[in-house]
């Protein structure tokens, strides 16, 4: 099993996604073709719910909540 088809496993599940100067919160939107969606939460800093989409080669780890 690859990685982006082991990711879709938890699709919708609160993720957190980790690259070189970024750090992402939200549920897990989709994986696929080298690109995996988190749809970001509301927060202070975002006034509404936001998909940022991040390249897989560039994601450094994801860690999946409970």
């Amino acid at each position: 099993m690859k990685f982006l088809e082991a990711l879709n496993t938890f699709m919708g599940r609160v993720s957190e996604v980790v690259q070189p100067g970024q750090f992402l919160q939200g549920r897990l939107a989709s994986a696929s073709n080298g690109l995996v969606t988190i749809q970001l939460v509301s927060s202070n800093y975002i006034p509404a719910t936001q998909e940022v989409t991040a390249i897989s080669d560039n994601i450094t780890f994801i860690r999946i909540l409970p």
